[in-house]
């Protein structure tokens, strides 16, 4: 029972030697401290979301440009991948050579979703493999060969 006093006492101590009071602390416990202490949790800025991104990134170029049996696709390339709300999830941005309808790059991603998602739970190191999300945006070096002639 002594120690139970000695170590409340400790406690009580520290907090009003800091200046704030129990019930400053709880209420800051409570409703989270705006001070520098506490950061809200930003999966576009966290370090291993982003890591799992670029290694996602990496497997999928190399599926799309082989591994994936379809020749359309080979000629897709993985511009970024970007986390949808949180590891879990990502977004796959794509982009697609001029003369080739988005809609079917992104029909054709989405058949061998389950594949491409194979692939990639093989090259990361990770419980669960993320869902992916394709999303198809023209390619600039394709707008601007066709331009030309």
């Amino acid at each position: 029972m002594s120690n139970r006093n000695r170590s409340s006492r400790g406690r009580a101590r520290g907090a009003q030697s800091r200046g704030q009071s129990a019930e400053v602390l709880f209420e800051q416990a409570l409703w989270g401290d705006e001070g520098e202490s506490a950061k809200a949790f930003d999966p576009r800025s966290d370090r291993k979301t982003l890591q799992l991104c670029r290694q996602v990134q990496r497997a999928l170029m190399l599926a799309l440009a082989g591994e994936c049996g379809d020749e359309l696709l080979r000629d897709v390339s993985v511009d970024s991948v970007e986390p949808a709300g949180g590891a879990g999830h990502l977004l796959v941005l794509v982009s697609v050579p001029g003369g080739v309808p988005a809609m079917e790059i992104l029909a054709r991603l989405n058949d061998r979703a389950g594949k491409l998602r194979a692939i990639v739970a093989g090259s990361i190191c990770r419980k669960r493999t993320p869902m992916l999300s394709f999303v198809a945006v023209p390619s600039l070096t394709g707008g601007k060969e066709s331009d030309h002639e």
